[in-house]
């Protein structure tokens, strides 16, 4: 398997974060910044330097003379800041799938250095590798203040670490990180991140943020409206289709509920229109598929887990057969382009 490749950067939507908490605080935070406010590239492939990202927050940090400001700004964190794994971590039944995934697609939002999920007789560690890049004190410290902080939000129980560790020196103000993150905060630590017992992987998330649901709903739609116009039932059905992908494989029960018939009713409903269940299922993917692979952030797998596939082998799959071409194919079509 080849090496990632890191880029040191991190997602425009990430960086907002800092923005927006600023302007909640009164302040102009491209006055202060000197930094145009981040929108995101539309090729999917933007992202900013980790260390230009670095010198924004020791600005803002100097500007309002606040030495924990990483956890002030993380405590307003929202899914819609984390992008696409916002959505995928909101999809996860427990705190333990959501950290599996959290190991598995964290490039989506700190593609930096290297991060594994380790496992002890009755710990479980999340451990990021800085032996060949180090960032700045305050970029590792409202990253870890965002995992913590947000896994608290979606998280229905009591999340408690036993130990944290910086590989950075310490803040000037170590009793309000220990305060919280709830446990003793270490620095200078070669192997930074998280202990925490196991017994936190099984507590359930809570529903999906409101307002991911409704960007995501919007995103879809606005996919949607990119398709031939059909009679009425199979709008809605897409629709249905599109949204139920999150929850992994559609099935006719539950979208004939949600439209208020029976999945028979469904079937007539389809067949009348000329068209069935599955091959709605087939054009909403291929649809949403064609989309994704222009995010370079996406890798293959990211993409087959969006629409609703356990494996990405599936994905591959279904695509040749859509179109005959394989989803890498494709996605370096693009590219050249």
């Amino acid at each position: 398997m080849n090496k990632a490749l890191y880029r040191r950067v991190v997602p425009e939507t990430y960086v907002q974060l800092l923005y927006e908490y600023m302007e909640s605080q009164g302040h102009n935070p491209e006055q202060v910044l000197g930094h145009p406010w981040p929108v995101p590239s539309p090729s999917g492939i933007g992202g900013l330097n980790v260390e230009v990202w670095a010198s924004l927050l020791e600005t803002a940090q100097s500007f309002l003379k606040c030495p924990s400001l990483a956890l002030e700004v993380a405590k307003t964190i929202t899914p819609r800041h984390l992008g696409v794994l916002g959505a995928v971590l909101l999809a996860s039944n427990n705190l333990g799938a959501a950290l599996l995934r959290f190991e598995q697609y964290q490039r989506l939002i700190f593609d930096v250095n290297p991060m594994e999920f380790r496992f002890t007789e009755s710990t479980c560690e999340l451990v990021w590798d800085v032996s060949e890049f180090r960032v700045r004190s305050i970029v590792e410290q409202l990253g870890f203040a965002v995992t913590l902080h947000f896994s608290r939000v979606v998280t229905r129980g009591d999340i408690s670490c036993r130990q944290v560790r910086f590989s950075g020196e310490p803040p000037g103000d170590v009793a309000a990180f220990e305060a919280f993150f709830n446990c003793p905060v270490l620095f200078n630590d070669p192997q930074p991140g998280f202990i925490f017992d196991q017994s936190i992987l099984a507590l359930p998330l809570r529903s999906a943020d409101p307002s991911m649901i409704e960007m995501l709903e919007q995103h879809a739609n606005q996919l949607l409206d990119k398709l031939p116009k059909q009679e009425e039932i199979v709008e809605q059905v897409r629709r249905e289709i599109a949204r139920s992908l999150r929850e992994g494989e559609p099935d006719i029960q539950k979208i004939s509920e949600r439209l208020h018939c029976s999945s028979r009713t469904l079937q007539r409903r389809l067949m009348a229109a000329n068209t069935q269940f599955r091959h709605e299922v087939g054009v909403v993917r291929l649809q949403l598929a064609n989309d994704y692979l222009k995010d370079r952030r996406l890798k293959i797998v990211d993409i087959a887990l969006l629409l609703g596939y356990s494996e990405h082998s599936a994905f591959t799959r279904a695509y040749k057969e859509w179109t005959g071409l394989s989803p890498h194919d494709v996605r370096e079509d693009v590219v050249a382009v």
